[in-house]
């Protein structure tokens, strides 16, 4: 029996692009702050495992470059790619002098221009909310990925006010509990938990 999914203001990344593409010009200074802080951001980083300069990483969905702001502190800019789908935010990141040296690039997260085991760290932030199939866009982030890559999604946490949670459930592609249970139980989320609890009986 389906359920009725609730009207989103952001139903897809085609809504997505329209909508940043009109808040660029204020993103970084006033729209993200009060979301995404740089301690935020830097506390996040550390589960991507940023342990050497030579590290080739990739930014998916990375928007202005906030977040790749955080991986050049630890990445060499040349070993590092930067991909959104928006001109406008990627226009505003190659403005940024701590950024020069990065490849900056149009792209889909759920359709990577990028051939298998590219890379070995892919980091996204504040993008995965707005895919329309989250799984295909896992199976790319994997994809690309090196054998032994590291993937770190940050995304936003689904509020618990009733009155918070209504807005948001308005903006954002929240899954509901049995969209959430069944992403669990569909590969490549549920071949990554049977591995983790193979490992730990290890």
């Amino acid at each position: 029996m389906g359920s009725t999914k609730p009207l989103r203001l952001i139903q897809h990344k085609k809504e997505a692009l329209w909508f940043y593409s009109f808040i660029s010009f204020g993103y970084d200074h006033v729209f993200n702050p009060g979301q995404y802080t740089e301690d935020m951001r830097d506390i996040s980083l550390e589960h991507a495992r940023l342990h050497s300069r030579a590290l080739k990483v990739v930014d998916v969905g990375g928007g202005t470059g906030f977040t790749t702001l955080g991986v050049v502190r630890y990445v060499d800019p040349e070993n590092v790619t930067l991909l959104d789908q928006s001109p406008h935010q990627l226009d505003k990141a190659r403005k940024k002098k701590a950024l020069r040296g990065i490849k900056i690039m149009e792209g889909d997260a759920e359709d990577l221009p990028f051939p298998t085991d590219t890379f070995d760290r892919y980091v996204s932030a504040g993008s995965i909310e707005y895919w329309p199939d989250p799984q295909r866009g896992i199976r790319e982030a994997y994809r690309v990925l090196s054998a032994d890559g590291v993937a770190c999604m940050i995304g936003p946490v689904r509020p618990t006010f009733w009155l918070s949670r209504f807005f948001a459930d308005m903006w954002m592609l929240f899954p509901t509990e049995e969209e959430s249970r069944h992403k669990a139980e569909t590969p490549p989320c549920s071949l990554v938990r049977r591995l983790r609890m193979l490992a730990s009986h290890m």
